[in-house]
């Protein structure tokens, strides 16, 4: 998301505020927007990462639960 940090200072010195005020109101305002954000790219890479450990996971159970059937009915 972009923000126009002149265009909202500005809006806000129209609205009556001095230019030190909006200036220091444009500034918190776009130091917040500007925090890392996760995107949909971030969060699609994590949802393959996830299903790729649930995957591996699950593998793994089978494993041991093949393993512990096989010493089990060993004949």
């Amino acid at each position: 998301m972009t923000f126009d940090t002149l265009a909202a200072a500005r809006d806000l010195e129209r609205a009556g505020l001095d230019s030190a005020q909006a200036e220091a109101i444009t500034k918190t305002i776009h130091g917040a927007f500007s925090e890392e954000v996760a995107t949909k790219a971030d969060l699609a890479a994590l949802e393959l990462r996830l299903t790729w450990r649930i995957l591996g996971g699950v593998g793994a159970l089978l494993a041991v639960a093949f393993a512990v059937a096989r010493l089990l009915f060993a004949s």
